[in-house]
């Protein structure tokens, strides 16, 4: 009766490392799962997919189109590269909630909707201590 339990541990374990996907990480962002069963060897920064030949004592490498498979693309950037982030040119150029939640999100909420209402504009802080300020209702 030993010997059942450790079938089942061994069938469990055998399942869920079965069910692993293979991720491939590029350095924009995007990524590339690979199928069930494939294969893809890197080299030089390459991908390469290898096929048996039907005489079995061929093998082929072929180079793996991986951009036309890419799962994940990273999402743009909102405009926003080499501005400091909270200052008044960021949060203009900022939209929210375009990346879900991330950490540029909570500083927008912090740093420029001071105001809580959901935009950037007349009534946030950051805002009226600009030069665009001018447009903003006196009150």
């Amino acid at each position: 009766m030993k010997i059942l339990p450790a079938i089942v541990a061994a069938l469990a374990f055998g399942t869920l490392s079965a069910t692993a996907a293979t991720v491939i990480n590029y350095d924009d962002g995007s990524t590339l799962t690979l199928k069930e069963g494939e294969q893809i060897m890197v080299t030089n920064g390459k991908l390469y997919q290898q096929r048996n030949m039907n005489n079995g004592r061929t093998i082929q490498f072929k180079e793996f189109p991986e951009t036309t498979r890419r799962d994940y693309v990273a999402p743009p950037d909102n405009g926003t590269d080499g501005e400091q982030v909270g200052s008044h040119e960021w949060c203009k150029a900022y939209i929210p909630w375009s990346q879900g939640l991330t950490f540029d999100m909570v500083a927008w909420q912090r740093s420029c909707d001071t105001n809580n209402d959901g935009t950037y504009g007349c009534g946030d802080s950051t805002f009226d201590a600009s030069d665009d300020a001018s447009v903003c209702p006196a009150g």
